[in-house]
């Protein structure tokens, strides 16, 4: 497997995994429209109005199968890797001083970046991965972050207080740093991750293409990925601050206006002499739920597995937005581990607001066999788990953005002192 995202895109061509749009589309009308009612399977727009030698791809990794399968590993495999990583880091050695791009002036307007909703503040970068060193290292850390345009050469980046907002206030409220747009998804899901302070989201990546990824050094002294499509260099102020919002989050609803720091951008790095082909991800689209979502999952799983829960599936829903509602099946040898199960998924992962647990015959992504099993199995003077006053997420609009939420849990088990007979289906008459 090759780290580069052209070759990524260039292969599901090959295979006939792409929806190729050769009439001529606008990026703010057509663009959004076209990928919002074709989620399921990636679409390549060969020609932007006003755009010459660009183009656009997006739903680029709509679903988990689309990464499992490039990556040449099971779903469980996935999980694997990334939780033991740690016990086994590799550190990219495979470092240049050139890359595959030719220089430009920086001029944003030349990037064909969409208004995907109706209400949104303006044109967003969706897909840009912020790389900035860490304070005396030579380590960068690598986080997802959606960018407002609002001049051709800075816009408004959203900032939450995880490592990007640490490193800058560490740093004294401003850094250099390499915005990427366009990677090999196996990056994407690195840059995804949140991992602990001071380790760099390039080691994880490394043991996805065992241990062949490529990075560049640019002048700026940041590394970058050799087969990322465009680099823009820039500082990032949090004392500027200007407003960001309303945009689509991962809810479907807008999120709200705030004053976010500015960044700056100084060059642009494109690929040399070919099309841009720019990689446009569709808020609150199943690519958006897979990349926010698939971190969640694996930390669920990665507590469950210290606490002893024999767990079987664990599903992440799409209409919970991939990120609040879980459903779970397991296999009971305690008669508190359904309960425990949904303290220690709300312990841990703040931003799950319903967590279901479901024995193991019950498939948790078969939403009807769920609700068959609580009708037939739960009773909530028994098994109803309500929370109060609890961390969410703000990007949950019922909280008013406070972040404050209330937690419910069914713990649709059956008792082990259960006679199972009578909780199986009927089988038909045949």
């Amino acid at each position: 497997m090759e780290d580069s995202y052209r070759k990524y895109i260039y292969d599901l061509i090959e295979k006939g995994k792409v929806e190729i749009i050769e009439k001529s589309v606008d990026k703010d009308k057509d663009v959004p429209r076209i990928l919002y009612y074709n989620q399921e399977t990636p679409v390549l727009f060969n020609k932007i109005k006003n755009f010459e030698n660009t183009k656009i791809v997006g739903n680029l990794c709509p679903k988990l199968k689309n990464l499992i399968d490039t990556l040449n590993i099971s779903e469980s495999e996935l999980t694997d890797k990334i939780i033991n990583f740690y016990s086994n880091p590799k550190k990219p050695i495979n470092i240049f001083n050139e890359g595959e791009w030719v220089e430009k002036r920086v001029d944003l307007s030349k990037l064909p970046i969409p208004k995907y909703y109706k209400k949104d503040g303006g044109h967003y970068i969706t897909s840009s991965i912020v790389v900035c060193q860490f304070p005396n290292s030579d380590e960068e850390n690598l986080s997802v972050h959606r960018i407002m345009v609002i001049g051709k050469d800075f816009g408004t980046i959203r900032i939450l207080p995880r490592n990007l907002f640490k490193i800058l206030n560490e740093k004294g409220g401003k850094s250099e740093v390499a915005v990427i747009i366009g990677v090999h998804p196996a990056i994407f899901l690195a840059a995804s991750l949140s991992l602990d302070y001071g380790v760099s989201e390039y080691n994880l990546a490394n043991s996805f293409f065992n241990g062949k990824l490529r990075l560049v050094r640019t002048e700026n002294g940041i590394k970058v990925p050799m087969g990322s499509e465009v680099i823009l260099l820039g500082e990032i102020d949090l004392k500027q601050r200007s407003k960001e919002g309303p945009f689509t989050d991962i809810t479907g609803t807008y999120d709200i206006v705030r004053e976010e720091p500015i960044i700056k951008f100084t060059k642009m790095l494109i690929p040399r002499e070919e099309d841009i082909i720019f990689h446009a991800l569709l808020p609150a689209s199943n690519e958006h739920k897979l990349f926010m979502g698939l971190p969640q999952k694996i930390k669920i799983i990665n507590v469950l597995r210290k606490k002893g829960v024999n767990f079987k599936k664990v599903n992440l829903t799409n209409g919970g937005c991939a990120y609040f509602h879980c459903i779970i099946s397991i296999k009971k040898t305690n008669e508190e581990d359904g309960k425990n199960t949904i303290k220690y998924i709300f312990e841990n992962v703040h931003s799950i607001k319903l967590v279901i647990v479901v024995d193991e015959d019950i498939d948790p992504y078969k939403i009807e066999e769920v609700e068959w099993a609580i009708a037939t199995r739960f009773q909530a003077d028994k098994g109803l788990v309500i929370l109060r006053d609890q961390h969410g997420s703000s990007l949950d609009p019922s909280t008013f953005k406070t972040g404050k939420t209330s937690k419910m849990g069914i713990d649709a088990t059956l008792p082990l002192n259960a006679k199972k007979s009578n909780f199986k289906r009927a089988q038909i008459n045949e």
